[in-house]
């Protein structure tokens, strides 16, 4: 299983983001809401002064949980009730009066639902200011989520996806196809995404999150967990560091990434 390179899920499967959302934004739930605090705290430093954020695949609107930002605009391809706009990734169609004038792009566990990340990317850099960023978390394709992913028969992925060749990896005809190794292959190698996307710089690239995942009873389903004080999740959040600094390829369920944008597109 480790050394498997695809993975194909027998059934796409939809979240119920209304539930989700519901269950979210009422919990008390401490294991889940230091799992949130993790994936967009380390946002607020950049995001502090700025004035257009933009979300792309809001999905839940989670976010709106630990960034209390009203200037986050929410976007998605599904017009929910707390979505401000429908945006398409592939299009990004916001409109001519956001052209470099975007401070903030976050793409948070979306990415890998888009079927050409790399177009994506670049029509990003077009509404994106210049020493604007662009705020990952993706799905990391360690040996743990390979075994959960087809454990749960949940999602694909697939790591011979040429993920930099601004052609479709996968058929587009449903928000929830998806392949979870798009952010290994984009950013594993910051040399290789250079040569690609020489309009952009690589300022953060970190791997995370095991126990406190697996443990947080879950953010687009629920499922079991063992209630935990802050002390003691503190306490597996090192572990969780520990366990990912000597062997990332097995442990990593998570990775963060900021890329800076450094110069307009090269054509």
């Amino acid at each position: 299983m480790f050394f498997l390179k695809e993975y194909k899920a027998k059934k796409i499967k939809a979240p119920d983001n209304f539930a989700n959302r519901r269950r979210i934004m009422s919990s008390k739930n401490k294991n889940l809401i230091f799992l949130l605090d993790k994936r967009f705290s380390w946002m607020k430093k950049y995001i502090k002064g700025k004035k257009i954020i933009v979300e792309l695949g809001s999905g839940n609107g989670c976010i709106e949980k630990i960034i209390q930002n009203k200037k986050i605009i929410l976007t998605d391809i599904i017009k929910y009730p707390w979505i401000h706009r429908k945006v398409d990734m592939l299009k990004i169609n916001l409109g001519k009066k956001y052209l470099k004038k975007v401070d903030i792009f976050i793409i948070n566990h979306s990415l890998h639902h888009c079927a050409n990340p790399a177009l994506t990317l670049k029509k990003i850099s077009l509404y994106l200011k210049k020493n604007g960023y662009i705020l990952i978390n993706e799905p990391e394709t360690s040996f743990f989520l390979k075994f959960i992913q087809i454990l749960l028969d949940d999602e694909n992925w697939s790591l011979k996806a040429k993920v930099f060749s601004q052609r479709s990896i996968f058929n587009p005809k449903s928000p929830w196809v998806s392949n979870t190794a798009i952010a290994q292959l984009l950013f594993k190698s910051n040399n290789k995404f250079q040569r690609y996307f020489p309009q952009y710089k690589i300022v953060e690239n970190k791997l995370s999150e095991f126990f406190i995942f697996l443990n947080s009873g879950g953010v687009n389903s629920s499922f079991f967990y063992i209630k935990l004080n802050i002390l003691f999740l503190k306490m597996l959040n090192i572990i969780d560091d520990i366990l990912i600094f000597f062997l990332p390829s097995i442990f990593a369920l998570n990775r963060t990434v900021v890329l800076k944008k450094i110069n307009e597109n090269k054509k």
